[in-house]
């Protein structure tokens, strides 16, 4: 299809479902003689049935209910502490103290874009290309990278970084 049926096409398009959305031109206004009618017995009147409406929905938005506490917390493990107010206090053995874990530090702001291969079958050197703020750094193993960082071990899908401050090691694999 060229661009000019496609534009004449496309057009048409437009333009019918223009044309088919707008509302009519002239709509007949209502006759005077239906707007005199009294509501008569077989028709309830429509006033009314809005009202009865409205009241029942007031009656529903006015039965509040009282805030009760969730019965569990999704950020928390292990087996949640009960307390009841209406129970009388028993001397039990005290509630046993979660360890606390310290917080990991932050990954490190670094990516792994890459791994290239070089050398014989046997001597196989690899370099890292790693992203960091800065921009695409090229590494091999004993660098530094952003002066925190020494390169442990290059790996085929993985390069693991030492903290030179005697941190954890950082682990960086290739997506797929």
């Amino acid at each position: 299809m060229t661009w000019k049926t496609y534009a004449a096409v496309s057009g048409a398009t437009v333009l019918a479902g223009w044309i088919a959305s707008s509302p009519p031109a002239n709509t007949p206004a209502p006759s005077a003689s239906a707007q005199r009618r009294p509501a008569t017995a077989t028709q309830p009147a429509a006033g009314s049935d809005i009202e009865e409406q409205a009241a029942r929905l007031q009656a529903r938005l006015r039965q509040e209910t009282e805030y009760h506490a969730p019965a569990r917390n999704p950020f928390r493990f292990g087996a949640r502490e009960v307390r009841r107010t209406d129970a009388p206090e028993r001397s039990a053995a005290p509630a046993p103290v979660q360890p606390v874990i310290p917080a990991l530090p932050p990954p490190p702001p670094i990516k792994l874009s890459g791994i290239a291969e070089d050398g014989p079958a046997d001597r196989i050197e690899r370099t890292a290309v790693l992203s960091v703020p800065a921009g695409v750094v090229l590494v091999r193993e004993g660098d530094v990278v952003l002066g925190q960082y020494r390169v442990a071990r290059i790996e085929a899908g993985a390069v693991e970084l030492a903290d030179v401050s005697g941190g954890p090691a950082v682990r960086l694999t290739l997506r797929p």
